[in-house]
């Protein structure tokens, strides 16, 4: 008896489902991905007919730009270029057909058909994508170092602003619809602006709640002012009063209640931003450290009697 053995159809190969590929497949099958439509994505040659569309002004090498001085972080986020109507055009076009392209594939996916080929598709082109995404953003750092320059007070609160607004700029880019016909830099700016504006708004209610803390023990050192000389008395045994119980704390805390209240010889006292500079911390951490020390001088005080 001859037994023929059967063949498989040609097709697609099985793919030998490991842990690692389930993973992967569930993952992606419960995952949407998202993107802005074009009634031409689902035709048959629109790949084709973009590529033709590309603008070899795309491929243009860009000189790096020179520093100004205090500002050498800045240059790098200027040194691409706007975007030509025509690049912007295309960049918008295609990075979101390639997220058109791996929805198609994700939506084949299938756990009782594994196909790792499949799985490694839908992630090229999302790199892809997210590729274009990158370069439109460079391109556009340059309007939000423009916007952040004309609402800071700073430089160091102007790189604040930049690096909070980068993200509403990603956004933005990822939500813009090139087919309405307007130009990204109007979408973007309303979008970066207002997300400034709230950074703004927050920083200042912080510094509201701070600044009554910082000046609490300071506030409680009553006048007693008569005359010339009893002032002078007074103000030279609150100054040894003060001495002795900064000499309560330990070192960190006593330098940066001396720096932020102006008794380290300074004109005046600095921020808590000069402080955490100078010593390193972050601008939080300072103030933490501030409060504690503070807290710490009020119950010293109440305990011996002293001026706080």
């Amino acid at each position: 008896m001859i037994t023929v053995k059967k063949q498989r159809p040609a097709g697609r190969q099985q793919t030998r489902c490991t842990p690692e590929i389930r993973a992967r497949l569930r993952d992606w099958i419960e995952r949407e991905i998202t993107f802005v439509e074009h009634p031409m994505f689902a035709e048959g040659d629109f790949e084709r007919q973009l590529k033709g569309r590309r603008p070899q002004s795309l491929d243009r090498t860009v000189e790096p730009a020179g520093s100004e001085r205090g500002l050498a972080f800045i240059s790098p986020m200027v040194e691409t270029p706007l975007l030509t109507p025509d690049e912007e055009q295309y960049l918008f076009t295609w990075m979101n057909y390639l997220k058109f392209r791996a929805e198609q594939l994700r939506q084949k996916l299938n756990l009782n058909c594994p196909d790792a080929s499949l799985i490694d598709r839908i992630e090229s082109d999302l790199r892809d994508a997210t590729d274009v995404r990158n370069r439109i953003v460079r391109s556009n750092l340059r309007l939000v170092v423009a916007l952040a320059h004309k609402v800071s007070a700073s430089i160091d609160q102007m790189g604040e602003l930049i690096g909070e607004a980068t993200v509403p700029l990603i956004r933005a880019v990822e939500l813009f619809d090139v087919g309405l016909g307007n130009r990204f830099s109007t979408y973007a700016t309303w979008a970066v602006r207002n997300h400034m504006s709230r950074c703004l708004k927050r920083r200042q209610t912080t510094q509201e709640r701070i600044v009554p803390h910082d000046q609490l023990w300071l506030d409680r050192l009553p006048d007693e002012r008569s005359n010339p000389d009893e002032e002078a008395r007074l103000t030279n045994q609150r100054a040894d009063a003060v001495q002795q119980l900064l000499m309560t704390l330990n070192e960190r805390e006593r330098m940066v209640i001396t720096a932020r209240f102006g008794l380290d010889g300074q004109p005046r006292g600095q921020s808590l931003q000069d402080i955490a500079d100078r010593v390193g911390l972050s601008k939080e951490r300072v103030r933490q450290i501030a409060l504690a020390a503070i807290e710490k001088l009020q119950g010293i005080a109440k305990t011996t009697g002293s001026v706080m």
